[in-house]
This record gives C-alpha cells, structure tokens and sequence, in this order.
C-alpha cells in the first residue's frame, strides 16, 4: 500500500499525518509564518531522516493553505487589472447598500484590490437574455495591452456583464489578453458564471489577483518536495470540503481560502461516522482562532455566500464560523477595567509564555499551565519543556490588575475565552434553529480538548467526542476528503417557465467539465459520482436556499420533490412558509465528487506510553484537586473513568473535569458524558 500525507498550517504549529502501511503517524512542527513553506518542508525533511516518510512510497500528499487566505487579509496580492463592461468599472468598489455595523460612522471598508486607474472599461453589451446589443470592439481590447504591460499588471480579471448568460464577448477579450499578455487572465465566466454584478465582479477579482501569489508558494513547495525525492503533483484542499490538484488550485486561488479549517470538518465528520454521531458540533481551537460548524444527518453545510476580509467571495465553502480565541490569545484589560482575550495572538513567534521564546504576555496556554491542565514536562510541537514560571509571572500581570490571584486570573481567561466560543457555536445552531442539546461537540485542534468540556456544560451538549488524532484533525481530514469539483450556472427565472430540458443540458455540461477534471487528476471515472442541487426563492426574495435533488437530472418528480423541500426548509430557517407564493429558480449546481483512499484508524501510531501519575488541577475557585494523568496510548477499547483528569497525547491534551465520564474505543476516540 502506497503512502499518503496530509499538512496542515496553522498560526502556531504546521501539522503532519502521515499514513503508510496501515499505520498514522502524527507530527506537530512549528510553523514560520513569514516563509510558510519553510517549517512544511523543515518538517518532511526531518520525518524522512527518522524513516517516518519513505520517499519513493509516497502517492500523494495533501496540503491545507493558509497563504490565499494571509495574502487577501494583508493585502499582499499582486498588482491586478479589471476589464469591464463599459459603464461599470465601479461596481467593485460601490458594492452593496448593507454595512457590517449599521449604526457605526466610523466603519472602514478595506481598501478596493483594482484602484480605479488599473479598472478598464470595454465597448460591447448583452443583454439579460444572452442576446448580443452591442459588438464587442476588440480594437479598444487591443489599445489595452501597451497601458497594462506600462502599469505592470501581474494579473488581469475580465467581468462583462450577464457573462454567465453569453460567455462569447468574454472569452474573445481572454484570448486576446492571454495572447499579448505575460500574465494569468482570468475569466468571470469560468470562476463564477452566476448573476449579480458586485459578487461576481469581487470574487474574479480575489481569484485573479491570487494566482500568482498562490502560484509562487505552491511552485517553491512542489520544487522543494522534489529536491528530497517527494512527488511534485500535490492536492490541495478547497474550501467546499474536496481536494484539488494543485494545478487547478493555481488557477482558481479563491476556492482554497477556507482550506485548513474545511480540511477540520471533514476530519470531524469521518470520526462521527465511525462513532455512529451523524449530528455535530465540530469546535476546531488552534492557536490563533476557533473554528465552528455544524454537522446535519451527515452533511456539512455549505454556503455561496462567503466574505473573507471583508471580500465577498461567491464560491461554495463549508459554514464555518470563525473567532480569534486560541491557545495563544493574549489576555488584556480594557479602558473600563474588564478582562479580554484575544483577538490578538502570540502566534508561533514569540508564542505564548511559556515557550520560552521572548513572549511576555499572558495567554490561553500560559493560564492552563498556571492551573495544572497542562504539564511542563508533556508539551507539544517539539517543544522541550514549557516554563511554568514564565507562565505565572504573564498571569501575575492580569491579576495585579484585576486585584485578584494568580490562579482566579487564570481562570477568568478560561471563562472569558469559553464565553466567546459558546456564542461563536450559538450563532451557527441556535440562530439557525438547531437545538445544541440534540448534537454531540466534536472537539480538536492543539487547544479545543482543553475546552470541550466546558463549552458542552454551558450550552447542555450530552456528548463530547475527541478523537485519537484530535491535535492535528485537520491535516488527517485532507486525507479523509473526498476529491472534487464544483461547478454552477445561474438561470433566474421562475419555475413555471423552467425548461427542464435546457436545465438538464446545463447539469450535463457541468457534469462533463468536472468529469473530465477528474479523469485529468487520475481518478477511475467508475468512482466518480455527481450530486445535482439548486437555489430556490420566493419570487421577489433577494436570498435563496441550496437544496438537493434526487438523481442526476432534474425530471418531474425531483422538482416536486425540491419544491417541497424548499417549503420545509424556508418554514424552518426563517419560521414561515408562503406555498401559494411562486418559485424561482436561481442556480444549478454539480458537486462531482470521488472517494479518498479509505484510513486505518486502528493503527495510529502509539509510540511510548508514558506512565500514570498524578498532579494537582485548578478547575473552579475552590482550589487544586488530585487530578489522574493519563497516557491516551494506554487506553484500551470500552475503558472508562471518571474525572478528575488530564490526558496526554503528542498531538493534543485532554482536561476532563471533575463530574465527567469519559469512555474509549478501539479507534482511540474518547466519548465523553457530560453532567
């Protein structure tokens, strides 16, 4: 059996799965942020001089990226030019009337990523028929290229209007362009050939101004895997929850934006499989932040209406809901004298306390280690040792503060982070009519062990579920994906004058392109398979709901069939239905999908166990308590105890409080009971 790697980068740590013969290996190396692909390749370099990687029997390797995502957030895209439908070269930066906060008159919208002197404008004209009014001038387009070759373009994004309807004029101004040009254009029509303007405008231009930057990182990363021997064609994880190759990542940068944390859920939902829980919560609590989603029968909620530093981006991508809570925020007080943590983080560099790298501010990890629910001599991601009194001496600060002691402090940082992930998890089930009590929290990243318990009390989940590789469930959920492609096609028109026949032309068309992707990557086209959706409103809304259909292709009884659907789904999301209303139908879409390589979960590597102690854990304001430490390696299939405990892994640290129930199985996952 051939070998498969899954890497994960987060704001601290780069996490390694290594899966050969059978067996997982797991492997946490810090990361260096300012050359990601840096600690990646330190990382394989120092697990093929243990012989953990074999070169020559590694298949696959597939990476979660955070460099799209840093790249818009710091505004370190390339230099990138729009051409535009003559009379709407604004529309990027005018946008929408809705504001994040409306009653703040200080709000700042991040800067446009085309000023207006690299935004061109083009005479041609379709209507919203997809019938041609005005020819396009391709003479204009040629008297483009001197100016964008004097400006210094690296990328170009092409946005006509009502492309999606008539891609013709679009795809004339791209060939042209990518003849004269020696840099990336990017079409509209192929990222994001669905209506309205604004979205489709900003995410050509995010995918546009990407791809050379995505581009460079993932060309010195496929050139230094080479250099010792690894293969130069990796995957790479999308935001919808698939892996791509990374060719087809290059070319569309913005469906890698959510890339670690999607890589998290579907970990997340492969260990509820194996542990019968179809109904999650997944909390991801690395260093920098807290990712949360949720989990239904199965199926993990994907939305087309995404925003990533204030960039809407009009891709699919899993629901993830995101704060700045993790094991490095920064504890702080504020000008009325109330204690806050985070959204600032420690990082990697200098990290928190007591990593004994120069970092003096108190943080998530420095208040456990102060309260005995970490262990100096049991850190993770390389780490020696954790200086514990680095750690009191950050938390000292907060007290003196506060007026209060050292170990209270730690304790309110506890409470205070735990208080902003529970209304993070709120906001993506109760808001949306799920009752939290009916799920089980799935609980990972190197920090969210540490919480689960807790935020599961303060929001009565029964369940707790962390499973064997909770530390670096991301980086196993890229092996766990399954490989894909989305692809979609807007129509707007209501039902009743839907032609089901061009409908199912529209899906056969989808189907053959991310078939023929597919079959390009190497995938058997026997494993392929494609699942139909659509978006459905009530004639006059300006929002609408993705709902699947039954089988492939959209005859009478799947419509009926989704039309239901849809009056379910509206009643229960917004509390009302109106089935004497009309129906429009928006969008189609095609997930076309293959399965992973299946996973032994039995055979995570154990290593050596550490042997049982005991230690003394702050868990309320009453005091210490003997508390259990426990080696997880040592837990056998059906082993239960209660808590008071601290388990101990090299990915990951469980705290399970005192009136907790935790049991194993064969796989290494522990379901916790929580009274």
């Amino acid at each position: 059996m051939a070998a498969a790697i899954g890497i994960d980068i987060g704001g601290t740590f780069i996490d390694i799965v290594v899966a050969d013969a059978g067996a997982i290996h797991l492997v946490k190396v810090p990361s260096t942020p300012e050359v990601p692909e840096n600690g990646v390749l330190n990382g394989l370099r120092a697990l093929i001089e243990s012989g953990t990687i074999v070169p020559r029997r590694v298949r696959r390797i597939a990476h979660g990226s955070t460099v799209a995502t840093n790249a818009l957030l710091e505004g370190t895209w390339a230099k990138t030019a729009l051409v535009t439908t003559r009379g709407f070269r604004d529309v990027v930066e005018i946008g929408r009337q809705n504001r994040p906060s409306l009653y703040d008159l200080s709000v700042e919208r991040p800067p446009a990523i085309v000023p207006r002197d690299l935004r061109f404008e083009v005479t041609e004209r379709i209507d919203a028929s997809g019938c041609v009014l005005t020819p396009l001038d391709l003479n204009e387009v040629r008297g483009l290229v001197p100016l964008l070759r004097e400006r210094g373009v690296r990328a170009v994004a092409v946005v006509l209007l009502f492309s999606y309807l008539n891609p013709a004029h679009e795809r004339a101004v791209g060939r042209l362009l990518s003849d004269a040009l020696d840099c990336p254009v990017t079409l509209s029509c192929d990222v994001l050939p669905e209506f309205r303007e604004y979205e489709r405008t900003s995410t050509t231009v995010v995918c546009a101004a990407l791809r050379p930057v995505v581009g460079d990182y993932l060309g010195r990363l496929e050139r230094g895997a080479a250099r010792v021997g690894l293969p130069r064609r990796w995957q790479i994880m999308q935001s919808s929850g698939a892996v791509t190759s990374a060719g087809n990542a290059q070319e569309e940068p913005a469906r890698i934006l959510l890339s670690g944390p999607a890589g998290g859920v579907e970990g997340a939902r492969a260990v509820g499989r194996l542990c019968g829980e179809t109904n999650l919560i997944t909390m991801d609590m690395g260093g920098t932040s807290c990712d949360v989603a949720l989990v239904l029968d199965g199926r993990v909620g994907r939305t087309s209406a995404g925003d990533v530093g204030g960039y809407p981006v009009a891709l699919r991508m899993t629901e993830i809901h995101t704060i700045g809570a993790g094991g490095g925020s920064i504890a702080w007080i504020d000008r009325g004298g109330a204690l806050r943590v985070g959204p600032q983080s420690a990082g990697a560099q200098p990290g928190p306390a007591c990593y004994g790298r120069g970092g003096e501010r108190a943080t998530i990890t420095d208040a456990h280690l102060v309260l005995g629910h970490l262990l100096p001599d049991a850190p993770l991601g390389g780490l020696e040792r954790l200086d514990e009194e680095a750690a009191r001496e950050a938390v000292a600060e907060i007290a003196d503060r506060l007026g209060i002691g050292i170990e209270e402090a730690a304790l309110g940082m506890l409470e205070v982070a735990d208080a902003a992930m529970e209304r993070a998890i709120r906001v993506i089930s109760v808001e949306r009519g799920h009752d939290p009590r009916e799920f089980s929290l799935l609980a990972f990243g190197g920090a969210g062990p540490l919480h689960a318990v807790s935020i599961a009390r303060r929001l009565s989940i029964p369940c707790v579920i962390v499973p064997a590789a909770a530390g670096v469930l991301s980086a196993f959920g890229l092996l766990a994906a399954e490989i894909g492609r989305e692809g979609s096609r807007s129509l707007v028109r209501p039902i009743s004058r839907v032609d089901l026949a061009e409908a199912n032309e529209i899906i056969g068309e989808l189907r053959a392109s991310a078939g023929a992707a597919l079959r390009a990557e190497g995938i058997d086209p026997g494993l392929i398979r494609h699942a139909v959706s659509v978006d459905l409103r009530y004639v006059g809304q300006s929002h609408e709901i993705n709902l699947g259909i039954l089988g492939e292709q959209l005859d009478g009884v799947a419509l009926s069939g989704v039309l239901d659907a849809f009056h379910r789904t509206h009643e229960a999301r917004f509390g009302h239905a109106a089935p004497e209303e009309d129906i429009e139908l928006v969008t189609v879409r095609v997930r076309s999908i293959a399965p992973p390589e299946p996973l032994d979960l039995e055979r995570i590597d154990r290593g050596t166990c550490r042997a049982p102690r005991s230690a003394a854990s702050w868990f309320d304001r009453k005091g210490p308590v003997p508390t259990q430490v426990i080696d997880r390696r040592r837990l056998t299939d059906g082993e239960t105890f209660d808590g008071p405990a601290i388990l101990l892994g090299d990915d990951a640290t469980l705290v399970v409080p005192p009136g907790a129930r935790a049991r194993a199985d064969c796989h290494g996952t522990l379901m916790l009971e929580v009274s």
